[in-house]
């Protein structure tokens, strides 16, 4: 090598060094220059009109009352009730507003299921008379709260895309659909520490507002789901594209039937029938299995849902409580809904049982989380 192109080598060795060393000690501020992945947004507290979960969609303008804002808001997606409906945008334009949930925290995120009732749930006819989703996409997000930087109705949170998207197709069915995305939980963990790193040094115009008057001393962590519709179904008269009800695995929703009467009382029959007295109509058939033994059934009073504790006909006699086995009756509908309750859930329900909170909510406790049912 000639000693020019000797002197050359060792420079450019020289500055690679350089850069390695400054990049080292370079501070990770995340601009919008630097890294387009990173995002404020702020999240609609629980409350009343919405006891679920935390979110916004880009629709909402009234941040105090989104429910006053448009006939068909966002918050209807998290009411308990599949009747009603968000309409997310216009099938004629492709425009639709972007939904972002944060994630439970108790369920494990490779455990998560997304059941979602596409299109309107009134009934069957408005569902095929309206567009609904026939593709949406998943993203998630590390998000960062910043403790102390919250209004009187949200939360500030900063928070960073991960790199991949789930595509999830829509079947054009009436009814709610169940999704087990299959996160990845390694994957996600070494992630969030990674935007950890650089959440310490963010610098957005909103977060400048509070770090004005709050500097923050800590973050607490969570996940954040953006939803967006990519492809939606024509309706046959209305080009809204709706969504009925969002929820995960710690809610079971099942819909209320047109004609509804509150329930006085619950009781077995001749060991192998399940009778209701509804206030118009008494002795009615809940269920009925002729190969079991009903030995007990627990309503929590006034209430839509009952568990039937059963035993086999070759099981029963002595020690048959070895062998008792439980199932989820939803009694406004009138029928067993244990392959529903998996399925949306992903728990069984063969030792289960219900309680009842000071306010009237019924509820399944599992180890880590309760199930709400609606």
């Amino acid at each position: 090598m000639n000693p020019y192109a000797r002197s050359l080598w060792n420079f450019c060795k020289l500055a690679a060094c350089v850069l390695v060393i400054f990049e080292l000690f370079l501070p990770q501020n995340v601009t919008a220059q630097q890294n387009k992945d990173w995002q404020e947004i702020f999240l609609l507290d629980r409350n009343s009109l919405n006891p679920y979960v935390e979110f916004v969609s880009d629709d909402i303008k009234n941040f105090f009352n989104p429910a006053k804002e448009k006939a068909y808001p966002s918050t209807n997606l998290f009411d308990g009730y599949l009747k009603t409906c968000w309409v997310s945008g216009s099938s004629k334009t492709n425009k639709n507003a972007a939904l972002y949930v944060r994630l439970p925290d108790t369920i494990e995120l490779d455990k998560i299921i997304l059941n979602i009732f596409p299109g309107y749930g009134k009934m069957k006819s408005l569902f095929y008379a309206n567009a609904r989703p026939r593709q949406i996409q998943l993203s998630l997000w590390a998000a960062f709260y910043p403790e102390g930087f919250s209004t009187e109705i949200g939360k500030l949170y900063i928070m960073k895309k991960h790199p991949a998207n789930k595509n999830i197709a829509l079947a054009d069915t009436f009814g709610v659909q169940s999704f087990l995305p299959g996160f990845d939980k390694k994957g996600l963990s070494a992630f969030q520490k990674k935007a950890l790193a650089q959440a310490d040094n963010f610098s957005g115009p909103e977060y400048k507002k509070f770090a004005q008057s709050l500097y923050p001393k800590s973050f607490s962590f969570s996940f954040i789901l953006k939803i967006k519709i990519m492809d939606s179904y024509h309706g046959s008269k209305y080009d809204d594209v709706c969504i009925s009800e969002l929820f995960f695995n710690d809610r079971f929703i099942t819909p209320y039937p047109d004609k509804y009467s509150r329930i006085s009382n619950v009781y077995i029959k001749d060991e192998n029938t399940l009778l209701a007295d509804f206030t118009d109509e008494k002795g009615v058939v809940i269920y009925k299995d002729a190969s079991c033994v009903f030995t007990y059934v627990d309503w929590p009073e006034n209430k839509n849902w009952a568990v039937l504790y059963h035993v086999k006909n070759d099981a029963a006699g002595e020690g048959s409580r070895v062998e008792e086995q439980s199932s989820l009756i939803d009694l406004k509908n009138r029928e067993l809904v244990d392959s529903k309750f998996k399925r949306y859930t992903g728990n069984t329900t063969l030792f289960m049982a219900l309680e009842k909170d000071d306010e009237g909510r019924v509820y399944i406790k599992e180890e880590k989380y309760d199930i709400e049912l609606r």
